[in-house]
């Protein structure tokens, strides 16, 4: 078989451990008095998601519903007896008080439930009752082992790995993109704009993964589960929304460079051009400095984001500095080109120039915040300094 078609058989781990799960859950319902196989199976397919903590939460809001639908059920059965009305009124009673207890996810569950009881008579309705209770105990606690057991989502250790791969693209897009600007070369920017296509797509698998260890790290159970704190989950998704904020300021920076690259082709064409002074080229260089640095600023304060690597605080803590230098310097060269040809300067490349300048000192900005956040948390993850007395 060709190796692209067995890819699409491949059996991956949470398609296994439902299959474990299911079988389990059957064949243990069935030594359980009353016990539905059936509805136990159903639970444990519930109950197998991505994230440990959502499984469980879907379990336990699957056990509240159909605990509550029961006892619901087993009152209008037994105070009014089992006729097509009294189902109406109980589902009519039942969806507003599920929707009271914030339960919706619940409701069709619970309207099945409570139809199914009242439909069972008075003699069978408590057996059939406990039996779904049980039954979704049984797939609950199944599931939930399985899921334990048998190749555990692994949220955290995904959501660093990826943000590390992703973390080596960004030093060539900085670089790219200025340099599509610094040289006119309109294919370089377009070539910046199809790699930000797949850093994109890169980007919407972190927030995937945080959103599960968000789920975690916002319940009790989910700290032990997840393995996450919620401090490192805010550390996190700060990290996450800046890379979706750095990457439209690269994309800026890439359309900016085609638009002048445009530009400078009509001018070509109408023999319009000027040859580069030497303070524009001073410039030019400057800004492709402050590009080249701020790529490896990127790099380490992301590598300490996923790792918590704090021998590389020196570092950062001298390459911000560096950071600011280059951008007072390019302030600089930016007031004195202007300030030597302010008569025969292009206003359209004096536009794209500030605007490529603007873009990159938001990106220093945000990567010195992100690397003060860090090292906040570092110091409250820490603790305390112990008392020298």
């Amino acid at each position: 078989m060709h190796p692209g078609r067995m890819a699409k058989f491949f059996v991956g781990p949470r398609t296994l451990k439902t299959g474990i799960a299911v079988s389990l859950s059957v064949f243990l319902s069935r030594y359980i008095p009353y016990s539905l196989p059936l509805l136990a199976g159903a639970a444990a397919v519930i109950c197998i998601q991505p994230s440990l903590t959502t499984g469980v939460q879907k379990g336990l809001t699957r056990m509240k519903t159909t605990i509550v639908a029961g006892l619901f059920g087993l009152a209008f059965n037994y105070f009014f007896g089992a006729n097509i009305m009294v189902i109406g009124l109980a589902v009519i009673i039942l969806i507003p008080l599920f929707k009271k207890l914030q339960w919706e996810e619940g409701i069709v569950l619970a309207v099945l439930t409570v139809t199914a009881i009242i439909s069972e008579g008075t003699g069978n309705a408590f057996h059939y009752a406990l039996g779904r209770v049980t039954s979704t105990l049984i797939g609950i606690g199944i599931a939930t082992i399985t899921n334990i057991i048998v190749a555990p989502p692994r949220h955290k250790f995904t959501f660093r790995q990826e943000l590390k791969h992703l973390t080596d693209s960004f030093p060539s897009l900085y670089a790219k993109a200025v340099e599509a600007y610094a040289v006119n070369r309109s294919e370089l920017a377009a070539q910046v704009l199809e790699e930000l296509k797949g850093v994109e797509a890169e980007i919407a698998h972190l927030s995937s993964e945080l959103g599960y260890l968000k789920a975690g790290a916002e319940s009790r159970y989910g700290i032990y589960l997840e393995g996450v704190e919620l401090r490192e989950v805010v550390l996190f998704e700060n990290g996450v929304r800046f890379l979706n904020h750095v990457m439209e300021k690269i994309r800026d920076v890439a359309d900016v460079a085609q638009r002048r690259c445009q530009h400078k082709n009509i001018q070509m064409q109408q023999g319009c051009t000027k040859a580069r002074s030497a303070e524009f080229q001073n410039l030019v260089y400057a800004v492709q400095e402050l590009a080249e640095m701020l790529g490896r600023l990127h790099r380490h304060v992301f590598i300490l984001v996923a790792e918590m690597e704090l021998a590389l605080l020196p570092e950062i803590s001298r390459w911000s500095e560096e950071i600011e230098r280059l951008k007072e310097e390019v302030r600089q060269r930016l007031r004195y080109w202007q300030a030597e040809h302010i008569q025969e300067l292009d206003i359209f490349s004096l536009m794209c120039t500030h605007r490529i300048i603007f873009d990159l000192e938001e990106i220093a900005n945000g990567l010195m915040e992100l690397a003060g956040a860090i090292i906040s948390f570092s110091g409250q993850a820490k603790g305390p300094e112990p008392s020298k007395e």
